[in-house]
């Protein structure tokens, strides 16, 4: 009878500490330090800690999620993992003279093909099956950042005509071979150059009008040759015609590094880019500024996103902004974090990773009251922190939450959405 009651109360105990592990932990404030993961995968295998290659956006194919990770073989991949935790495969067919870094800063992607740009090379990878589709390495190099609508993509070059000129103009592609051509010259006027670089095409964001194809375009020239002052142009380029609807709109003062920072976006017959500390909207029909509102920094690594009528921004001044796409008024200011991932949105919660935290945090888009800061460090032990890749989020299914996924340099974490 003693052996009896002395084992219940060790079950009772066990049962009890189980639960306590896994409750969740709040700081005093009722943000969300610690929540128990639904499920955990290893980015390497034998959970042996190789490197990382990086996957910057959300690339998500069918509810699967698109991961850096790593193999016995000491080669890097990446693997395609459903939001359940089944891996579906593995991809590595680099060129020979690659660097076994696999970084996708950017990528464009249609129906079951993607395709990104490192420096000459190209690659397209069938998201079924895991098989290059095609792949190219090109005489000439070309920036990373990739656009797209359908079957066709733009890419950003080297100009064929100036080769001893750091200038890039744009490249229209055939997603289905990944062949190229040159087209997108603008007006350059080629009046100041300083260490070979003196203007460049830095956007192209697709946009049908009337069912017409346009391109949207931001170009940056110097206007100095002494200081590195820039000076961003918007323009519409009509593909049936192959000509400018309007170029040379200015979008901002000639200042230090006036640039396009980070990916641009449309949302109901506006542009919105991000120039240097600032954030521009112009009338995609005219090419008219409607606003433009400075921050005191860029917005370099994390960007902006407009979701359900809301402009949020992730500031490198550690601030997060939510503004009106339609006036550019603040509505609210958060909390944020520097040097942060891109941000993922899904009802009304924007997720992403702090670079100075190595949390991860979810902030209500309406409110602007952060709601989770969750640390590795509870989840994995000392030193964990969340990596800047990409933040994923998985809808759910009729009234179960969706899921929210993260990496820490040893594995993938997924979470029950905060709403």
């Amino acid at each position: 009878m003693k052996r009896t009651i002395i084992l219940i109360a060790v079950l009772f105990l066990a049962t009890f500490c189980g639960k306590e592990e896994n409750l969740p932990i709040y700081d005093d404030n009722g943000v969300l330090l610690f929540q128990k993961s639904s499920w955990v995968y290893s980015l390497h295998d034998n959970d042996e800690f190789r490197s990382n290659s990086f996957v910057d956006f959300p690339i998500i194919y069918e509810k699967s999620m698109l991961m850096p990770t790593t193999a016995s073989d000491d080669k890097l991949y990446v693997s395609l993992v459903t939001s359940n935790n089944v891996f579906k495969w593995k991809w590595n067919d680099l060129f020979v003279n690659s660097s076994k870094y696999i970084d996708i800063s950017y990528a464009y992607q249609h129906e079951n093909l993607l395709t990104w740009q490192v420096g000459g090379k190209s690659y397209c990878i069938d998201m079924n099956t895991g098989l290059t589709k095609w792949k190219i390495q090109r005489n000439r190099s070309f920036h990373s950042s990739i656009f797209g609508i359908d079957n066709k993509y733009f890419i950003l070059g080297e100009f064929s005509q100036y080769p001893n000129l750091e200038i890039l103009v744009g490249y229209k592609g055939n997603l289905q071979t990944g062949e190229i051509e040159e087209f997108l010259i603008p007006n350059f006027s080629f009046e100041h150059i300083i260490d070979v670089r003196c203007c460049d095409v830095a956007e192209i964001e697709p946009v049908v009008l009337d069912g017409v194809l346009h391109l949207a375009v931001i170009y940056q020239e110097l206007t100095s040759s002494e200081i590195w002052n820039f000076q961003s142009y918007f323009g519409l380029y009509n593909m049936e015609t192959e000509d400018w609807v309007y170029d040379r709109k200015i979008m901002n003062e000639p200042r230090l590094n006036g640039v396009s920072m980070s990916p641009p976006s449309i949302h109901n017959g506006k542009f919105y880019a991000n120039i240097g500390h600032e954030i521009a909207c112009h009338s995609i029909a005219t090419g008219e500024q409607l606003w433009l509102r400075a921050f005191p920094n860029d917005f370099m690594f994390s960007g902006f996103i407009i979701e359900d009528g809301m402009l949020i921004a992730l500031c490198e001044d550690g601030k997060l902004y939510r503004l009106n796409p339609e006036t550019g008024g603040v509505v609210w200011t958060g909390e944020g974090a520097g040097t942060s991932s891109r941000m993922s949105y899904m009802n009304g919660v924007v997720y992403f990773v702090g670079g100075s935290t190595g949390k991860l945090h979810a902030v209500d888009a309406y409110t602007g009251e952060t709601v989770w800061r969750l640390d590795a460090e509870l989840i994995e032990g000392s030193n964990a922190e969340f990596r800047t890749n990409a933040v994923y989020v998985i809808p759910g299914q009729g009234n179960e939450k969706g899921k929210v996924v993260a990496l820490t340099h040893m594995h993938a974490y997924c979470f029950e959405a905060y709403r």
